[in-house]
């Protein structure tokens, strides 16, 4: 029988551009065989600087929004924020917080959205990243095992939660903001009182105050010789066109049954094509009657089996703990082929702890693709787990994070930046 996922690749043009794609022109990075890596590359002197931009405005429920300096390439960005218990009691919050109250982080240039990332794709992005990265990015995010976290009246906490932009993936792919159009990072807040009650019985959700918002910003900056000759060897003949991914989410919902064995499925509406699938289960409701049901967001279940399927075909139907193990790998690096996942960390926080990473390329990382699926030129591609153990006879929620490729295009008459294929 033919391959489903074959077919598909066979008639996508993302993937026949892909196959084609020349390397991008940049004093980091010239042979597209060695992307992300510097150690074939001749990298100028350079500075590195960081700054930090303010917004006029900042608040919960609402757009809060961040200009990007025009100071170079930009090599990465993170919020930081503070909260304040200001209850005249104890409040008890969500311990997944950090990263839940920020609902969706995007790159916007002229009204355009070019890049976003929302709290599970940044789970998923912190639990498959490399070891320390991933235990880094857990403190900074402050996640922690606990069911939920008890700040006293006046306690502050203070939150650093990286973006998720592929943007920041390779040198290759930093954005040259002294040439390219405009950009802003826009933030929007959950409410006040969304993960955090007063721990009566029953819970009432408890206002917390946002002491504070910034954006700081890593920039690498050229003397004005390098960067004139970059330009000039970027986009002296057409646009410059680099290979980034978009994480896309997608979720259903199932009330289950106080039994084993408890099943939820979905079906991937995308028309992208996917390099990377994650696949997580969380309980919409808390047992608990001095907790909100919202405690339970961002808390993910362990599974017992995984099948994905397409066209009546059936590609992967194994064990969970399998996926998590042993089907992880890193062509070329020193842990490949056995399975580089984190899934062995068992005294990781709730938030990264069961999140099931399926790869379809070669590669852990997600600075270049050679395997993928066409999800427009396939039928029903279906997720389906099985929850290990006895589920809660509450609604739960399957979500699927995909890591999506496509090529974005930056003008070289105006910097304007659009995507110009993502299927």
């Amino acid at each position: 029988m033919a391959s489903a996922i074959l077919n598909s690749n066979a008639s996508s043009a993302l993937v026949s551009a892909l196959q084609n794609v020349s390397s991008v022109k940049n004093p980091f990075e010239y042979s597209y065989a060695s992307k992300g890596t510097l150690c074939y590359s001749a990298v100028p002197a350079h500075a590195r600087v960081v700054s930090v931009s303010q917004a006029s405005n900042t608040g919960f429920s609402q757009n809060n929004d961040f200009q990007v300096l025009k100071s170079g390439m930009l090599e990465n960005c993170f919020i930081k924020y503070v909260i304040k218990n200001e209850s005249g009691g104890n409040a008890f919050v969500n311990p997944n917080l950090g990263n839940l109250l920020l609902e969706e982080i995007q790159l916007i240039s002229q009204g355009k959205v070019l890049q976003s990332s929302k709290p599970f794709m940044r789970a998923c992005l912190a639990s498959s990243a490399p070891y320390q990265r991933k235990k880094n990015q857990e403190i900074a995010m402050n996640l922690t095992s606990d069911t939920r976290l008890t700040m006293a009246d006046d306690a502050e906490k203070t939150y650093y939660v990286p973006l998720g932009f592929s943007i920041f993936d390779t040198p290759a792919n930093y954005l040259d903001t002294n040439f390219s159009e405009k950009v802003q990072v826009r933030v929007r807040t959950a409410a006040a009182n969304a993960y955090a009650d007063n721990g009566a019985d029953p819970a009432v959700a408890q206002s917390l105050s946002l002491v504070s918002m910034e954006l700081v910003q890593v920039f690498r900056l050229l003397d004005s010789e390098s960067e004139s000759s970059t330009i000039q060897a970027n986009f002296a003949e057409d646009d410059l066109v680099k290979v980034l991914w978009d994480g896309i989410e997608e979720s259903s919902t199932k009330t289950l049954s106080a039994a084993t064995d408890q099943t939820i499925a979905h079906t991937i509406s995308t028309n992208r094509c996917i390099a990377k699938l994650y696949v997580a289960v969380e309980d919409e409701a808390d047992a608990t009657a001095t907790d909100l049901a919202t405690q339970q967001i961002g808390v993910y279940k362990q599974l017992k089996n995984i099948k994905i399927s397409a066209n009546g075909q059936t590609f992967v139907d194994i064990d969970a703990d399998l996926i998590g193990l042993c089907a992880g790998v890193d062509v070329c690096s020193e842990d490949s082929p056995n399975c580089v996942s984190n899934y062995f960390d068992t005294s990781a926080p709730a938030h990264t702890r069961f999140i099931y990473e399926f790869q379809m390329g070669l590669n852990k990382g997600t600075d270049k693709f050679q395997g993928m699926v066409s999800a427009r030129e396939i039928n029903a591609l279906e997720i389906t787990a099985t929850l290990a153990g006895t589920a809660t006879a509450h609604s739960h929620k399957l979500l699927v994070g995909m890591i999506c490729p496509a090529l974005q295009s930056t003008s070289s008459a105006s910097g304007k930046i659009s995507t110009s294929l993502s299927s």
